[in-house]
């Protein structure tokens, strides 16, 4: 699937909406975008919807953490919103869902995505 990404601003926050896999290949896209947006220092809030991702891999999450780490040092708050089932069982297997994603409601995970991550 081709990687895509997008920029939108929604008052102080702004919201970067990667479609596509963010793999080792296309983590260097998503971490240019997400650099640039931090250098400009014009938000308190940066968001990533992560709703059309369709795969994350170790390479897109340690990029995610840096990413989080960057914006903190400027004073801009990075966390996901809206991941898909498959992000989701990612950061919770990762126990990164309450770093990168600390508003999401564990019981919206469904029982099928839990099973696949307590197999694996």
């Amino acid at each position: 699937m081709p990687f895509d990404c997008t920029i939108e601003r929604e008052g102080e926050t702004m919201v970067v909406v990667p479609e596509g896999d963010v793999d080792v290949v296309n983590a260097a896209v998503l971490r240019q975008v997400l650099q640039q947006v931090v250098e400009r220092r014009d938000c308190t809030r940066l968001d990533i919807d992560m709703s059309a991702v369709t795969f994350l891999d170790s390479s897109g999450l340690g990029m995610l953490v840096a990413a989080q780490r960057a914006a903190a040092a400027q004073g801009i708050t990075l966390q996901l919103r809206e991941p898909g089932p498959m992000v989701r069982m990612v950061l919770e297997v990762t126990n990164l869902d309450r770093v990168l994603a600390p508003g999401l409601d564990p019981d919206l995970v469904p029982d099928e995505t839990r099973e696949a991550a307590s197999e694996s």
